[in-house]
């Protein structure tokens, strides 16, 4: 028998220790027992320490003004969340396991004052054996103990030394400060008793034909024998349910049927998202025990040489369905600095936009971390293809991923997780090895995008092609061969995958020409900067003065510092936010006319970026904190609806 039971939905209770306070428990000099620093207080799951001492009224709004340097304390301290096991809530005698879907970042379980469990890493599930310490018929507390983060590097640092692969824009980028959350992100549960059979991962395909639709299941199964799968499609605009029924195998096995005719699943703009609810079932000893449900759909990616592209460019000219596409989006960068704290609101408004913006693509950064299965199946229901990317990310200083077999270990752990978790998700086109990852300076202090010769990379690649074969791998965005596109690089046949630029400090004249002279064959990352709207400037303030708009200004030093424009020579905030939100409007939208006018010589254009995880003063966002569009939204929504 396997029971699952849903630690989310219960009471929870959040106290802080000095580091290893609750470990040692007694004085060594006076044998007094130490107490917790802060707490109990009750806890909401899932979501951050910060979450909790927010609303407990401990710390302030880290959005407003300069609180988020307040918050910094919270890092320094062992937390603890627990709950209670009632007595004989564990049938008794069986075995249990602690299913964690998102701890954030490392620590310890404990069963009262016994330690049962270790947890390393926020980016992929723990299961965590606890043996028969819960069934033994008594009542128990189950405490999850998180340790002080690590000290990962921010925008500014080295990507060799960045080994923990914790998302990394929480110590801070150039859209947002020094905000780190510790807790709990995801599902938790416990397991009693053993699964027969655990469906590990799951695929659909579509022939080239476009005329036979294919889903892979990877199981294993327990039992020796008497095991049978049974999976139901059914079409979500109706029809009859097709059925599929099969023995299987002891051990791992890889099931694979197949349905004619499929409804094919389309990208915003070209057709309908079609999908199909799909259950799948195990059934032993008579009964019908829940694999999976959730939906799934067929199409065919395909990518092609752009028109007129050098031989030995990357095929760059996405084909889905047989059609050749512009791929036009944004980057979706995360949704708040405390990402723990799930708003599913905020992800319905946000995607919502993008789609009737005329958005097909969602570019799933890598400085960020993998997103809520809600976020997937968003972009499912509306037709977002999802890049995603796995968890490398530049560092300004050098962008090299580390290259030795400890890390590369640990960074295909987290993928394989990424693929095996996300890939029966009809909008996933694109895995992508992580953001901006280079070679190093030469001595002419040159650098170039990294390829599959790098040995995290190509490793990357072959966790995909294991996991989910057929489905499309890059190695890092942008390609290259060349970093950015310049005036010294167009015409020479180089300007192949690009990023940038990322606002000039350029006349109107200068931007047109770059553009009027653009040979790119991909953007897939162009920004313009936007102050934003100046009634969420005021409110985000907290009570400093918002005038003079100038690093000198402590508000816009701590929210906007690569981003201020003091050169728009306007010390009116009100006067300074429309010049700087037509600029970026205007200049945005000429951008995205040429390429697309290109098209199919350019195979695409992502903005860098949509939204904002914070309230800030100035940066490349077009849609502001609070979810209202700038004027560059609205330009960019005439362009892409061309």
């Amino acid at each position: 028998m396997s029971i699952r039971i849903d630690l989310l939905n219960r009471p929870w209770k959040l106290q802080s220790w000095r580091p290893n306070a609750w470990f040692l428990q007694n004085s060594a000099e006076t044998d007094a027992p130490f107490c917790p620093e802060h707490g109990p207080y009750d806890a909401v799951l899932p979501g951050s320490i910060q979450t909790t001492l927010l609303r407990h009224g401990v710390i302030k709004d880290w959005n407003a003004g300069l609180n988020s340097l307040d918050c910094e304390w919270v890092e320094h301290r062992h937390w603890e969340f627990f709950t209670e096991i009632a007595a004989g809530e564990i049938p008794v005698g069986e075995a249990v396991c602690l299913a964690a879907d998102g701890l954030d970042y490392s620590g310890w379980i404990r069963v009262d004052d016994e330690t049962v469990g270790t947890f390393c890493g926020a980016l992929k599930r723990h299961g965590i054996d606890l043996g028969e310490t819960l069934s033994d018929g008594k009542s128990h507390r189950l405490r999850i103990i998180f340790d002080q983060p690590p000290e990962e590097q921010g925008q500014i640092g080295f990507t060799s030394r960045s080994e923990h692969l914790k998302p990394r824009y929480s110590f801070s980028w150039d859209w947002c400060v020094r905000f780190v959350p510790t807790g709990i992100w995801d599902s938790l549960s416990l397991f009693v008793g053993n699964p027969p059979v655990v469906l590990k991962n799951s695929f659909s395909r579509l022939s080239p034909d476009l005329k036979t639709g294919t889903v892979t299941l990877r199981l294993a199964n327990r039992l020796s024998s008497g095991t049978s799968l049974l999976v139901v499609l059914r079409a979500r605009k109706g029809g009859e349910p097709v059925e599929y029924k099969m023995d299987l195998e002891p051990g791992d096995q890889e099931v694979v049927f197949q349905l004619l005719e499929p409804d094919l699943w389309w990208p915003n703009g070209e057709g309908e998202p079609n999908l199909y609810e799909m259950e799948v079932a195990c059934v032993s000893d008579g009964r019908n025990i829940s694999l999976f449900r959730g939906r799934i759909g067929f199409k065919h990616v395909r990518w092609l040489p752009c028109e007129g592209a050098p031989e030995n460019a990357r095929p760059l000219l996405c084909e889905v369905n047989g059609q050749p596409i512009f791929l036009q989006g944004v980057n979706w960068t995360p949704v708040s600095l405390d990402y723990p704290d799930f708003d599913a609101e905020r992800y319905d408004h946000l995607i919502g936009l993008y789609h009737e913006m005329g958005a097909n693509v969602l570019r799933v950064w890598g400085g960020g971390y993998l997103e809520r299965e809600y976020f997937y199946e968003r972009c499912d229901e509306l037709g977002m293809l999802v890049w995603q990317e796995f968890p490398l990310s530049s560092s300004g200083c050098e962008n090299y991923p580390p290259d030795d077999e400890d890390f590369i270990g640990r960074l295909c752990k987290v993928a394989r997780d990424y693929v095996q978790r996300r890939s029966h998700h009809a909008s996933l086109f694109l895995w992508c090895g992580g953001n901006e990852l280079t070679t190093k300076k030469n001595a002419s202090g040159e650098f170039y995008p990294l390829t599959e010769t790098h040995p995290a990379l190509r490793a990357l690649g072959e966790v995909v092609a294991s996991e989910s074969p057929g489905a499309s791998y890059l190695p890092t965005s942008p390609s290259g061969p060349v970093f950015c596109a310049t005036d010294g690089t167009t015409g020479k046949g180089l300007n192949h995958h690009v990023h940038g630029p990322w606002d000039r400090l350029s006349s109107e004249e200068e931007w047109h020409r770059y553009w009027l002279n653009d040979d790119a064959l991909f953007r897939s990352e162009t920004g313009v900067a936007g102050a934003s709207d100046a009634a969420l400037i005021r409110r985000y303030a907290g009570g400093i003065p918002v005038e003079p708009i100038s690093l000198d200004n402590p508000y816009w030093r701590h929210t906007s510092a690569w981003w201020v424009q003091p050169w728009l020579a306007e010390d009116d905030l009100d006067a300074h936010v429309e010049k700087s939100q037509k600029r970026q409007a205007d200049f945005l939208a000429f951008a995205i006319r040429q390429c697309k006018n290109r098209f199919p010589r350019c195979g695409g254009f992502l903005i860098w970026m949509g939204h904002d995880c914070m309230p800030v003063g100035c940066n490349t966002s077009i849609i502001n904190y609070d979810g209202t569009p700038k004027p560059a939204f609205h330009a960019i929504k005439q362009e892409y609806l061309k």
